[in-house]
Parts: structure tokens; sequence; C-alpha cells
């Protein structure tokens, strides 16, 4: 039991090196332009050690999508002023875009090099399952008069519309600016209504 627990956590951390890997080089080259050679060898992985775990470069980017999902999730279900819905989804919008402007941030410079459709795809898909998570947290206390699949998925994809705006135009608007025109709070309080007691 305990050499096969240590094969699996040897198979783990190989995907997640190939994976970590080729997300950093992704951060300054396009995934077309990354061989699987180049990945093996920033990586320190032989090539037969890499095709035991992916088909290909696109089969890993998959998986490594999939964490980078999870990360993102991670950072925006955390705890947020949620007095309000409104004041829930201002917080998230003002996180959202903190994150933007931060100018180490990873995925940012994936999506500069990479303006690969899955990749803004899953980035909108984590955003979106984190607003609805946090806006179902309301659902005891409000009545909800949309959907809010429609609704997470809505604001998420402004956001990421505004993120490849900023990232296409750096210097254009300010965090504050940002800030300010992203903030959908009357939006959100317009389909959430308090319950009686």
């Amino acid at each position: 039991m305990a050499e096969k627990q240590k094969e699996d956590l040897r198979i783990v951390r190989t995907r997640k090196l190939l994976s970590n890997t080729l997300l950093d080089m992704m951060e300054t080259e396009s995934i077309e332009k990354i061989s699987v050679i180049d990945l093996c060898n920033e990586a320190m992985v032989n090539r037969a050690t890499f095709y035991a775990h992916f088909e290909d470069k696109y089969h890993l980017l998959d998986f490594a999508l999939e964490e980078l999902k999870d990360t993102i999730y991670e950072k925006f279900t955390k705890e947020v002023n949620k007095d309000t819905p409104g004041s829930m989804v201002t917080s998230l919008v003002n996180l959202a875009v903190d994150f933007l402007f931060d100018q180490q941030n990873h995925i940012m410079n994936i999506i500069l090099n990479n303006r690969n459709g899955r990749i803004v795809e899953t980035v909108s898909a984590s955003l979106a399952s984190s607003l609805k998570y946090q806006l179902a947290k309301f659902k005891e206390e409000y009545t909800i008069s949309v959907p809010l699949s429609i609704l997470s998925n809505f604001i998420a994809g402004g956001m990421i519309s505004v993120a490849l705006i900023q990232i296409d135009n750096p210097n254009k608007y300010t965090k504050e600016d940002l800030k300010k025109y992203c903030d959908t709070a009357h939006l959100v309080n317009r389909y959430f209504k308090k319950k009686e007691n």
C-alpha cells in the first residue's frame, strides 16, 4: 500500500510540474509556439515521462486549465463583504480589478500571450462559478428573480471583456476607473428582493 501511495505521489508531482511549467512558459509564449521538447527541457523531464502522462501538449493544457480554474475559484470564493448581494458583487468586482492590475499576475500574462478561446473560457467559467456560489448564499433571505447561472455568467463575461480591454490598452484606465465602471451592485440589487419575515 505504501509503495502504491509513493507511486501516486510521483504521478501527481510530475503532472503538477509539467502543468506549472507549461503555464509558466505560456506567460511569454503562445501554446502554439511551445514544443513538447522545449517543455520537457524546461521541466527537466524526459519525453517518455511526458508521454506517459499526456497525449500531447493540448492534453496537458486541458489538465493545466482545470488546475487554473480551481485556483481562480478558490481566490474568488474567499470571504468577501456579504452584507447584501450588491455589496458582495462590488467586493468581487474590486477583487477582480485588483487581480487584473497585479503586474505579477500569472493568469493575465498567460491571456496576454494566448488569446486561445479555451483559456479565456476557463477563466470566465471559473469567475461565473465563484459568483454563483457567493450569490447562492443569499437564497434564504432574498427572492431572486433571475437564474443565478444567467446573472453570474453575465457579470463574469463582462469582467473578462473588461480584462481583455485592459490587457490591450494597459494605461487607458486606472484601477479606480475600472472599479467604478464595473460596479454592478445596482443590477444585482434589482434582482434580489429581501423576503418579508
